[in-house]
This record gives C-alpha cells, structure tokens and sequence, in this order.
C-alpha cells in the first residue's frame, strides 16, 4: 500500500487534560447524505477511547506548512490534555475539540458507530461542521514512506 499516496491528516479529540492527537492517513469520505466521515486507527492507539459513539472527534486535512505537527502527533510521546492544545496552536472547534491552526480544511463530527476489524477500528462520525481555509496551500502526501506533495494542474 506504500505504492499509493494518501493524504495526511490529524484526528484529534477529547477536551482540557484529554485532548489528544494522532496523525492518520486514513481517512475517507463515506457518504454525503448524510455527510458520514470514515477514520481508521489502531486498537492500541490512547485515542482509540476517545472515539466511541456519541463522543465528538475533528479531523484537520494538513498542508506542506505543517509536517512538524504531523511528524510530532505520530510519535509515540505526542502530548495529551494541555501540551496537545498547545502544540497545535491553541485552537478549539465548537465542540471544544482542539484543531491545529492554519489547517487546510477541518471536519468535525460526532461518533455514529465504531467497527472492530482486524488490529484496527473503524470510525464512523456524521459530519456536523466542516471548514476549508481560504488560503491556497499545498496538502501533505504520503507516498513510499515519505511525505511529499502534489504538483500543481497545468492548465
């Protein structure tokens, strides 16, 4: 799966001392109506807890301008509660949620449903906001292990 490139995004979720983050790359949109967002993550991950149905999750799509914050939220010591809202900027979504600021887009959803498969959850939220930013910027690409970019369209 190296072969194909995903994009890069950061799942966050909790509030206060449980805020956390966790960079993802799976991430998909399942339906638009209802608008229903799909977030795969590991059984063992700490935020695997903070995803369960009825709980509120963010995932902010990332741009080139913010490999720190994907390359410090998937480390095994990325910060939790104060230190997590901190590192991403100190931005909160109505929710309470916190976001990195400058995002190139953020989702917030509420959890609908959880699905066990294999080492990994499958998380369903129905989307009940969602923002781009209106400043151009490239995002994040994961391909063959390396973060990359994609290349503008030539018209």
């Amino acid at each position: 799966m190296r072969l194909f490139p995903t994009g890069v995004a950061l799942l966050t979720a909790g509030e206060g001392d449980t805020a956390m983050g966790m960079t993802v790359n799976s991430v998909v949109s399942v339906s638009l109506s209802p608008p229903i967002l799909l977030v795969s993550v590991h059984r063992s991950a700490r935020i695997t807890g903070h995803v369960v149905p009825g709980m509120e999750f963010a995932v902010s799509l990332l741009g080139t301008e913010q490999v720190h914050l994907t390359r410090r939220f998937a480390a095994a010591d990325r910060p939790v509660g104060e230190a997590a809202v901190s590192v991403l900027g100190g931005a909160l979504a109505a929710s309470g949620v916190p976001i990195p600021a400058g995002a190139l887009g953020v989702v917030q959803c509420v959890v609908e449903r959880t699905v066990p498969v294999g080492d990994h959850v499958l998380v369903l939220g129905l989307v009940v906001c969602a923002e781009a930013s209106a400043e151009e910027s490239s995002p994040q690409v994961f391909h063959r292990g390396s973060l990359t970019t994609v290349a503008r369209a030539v018209r």
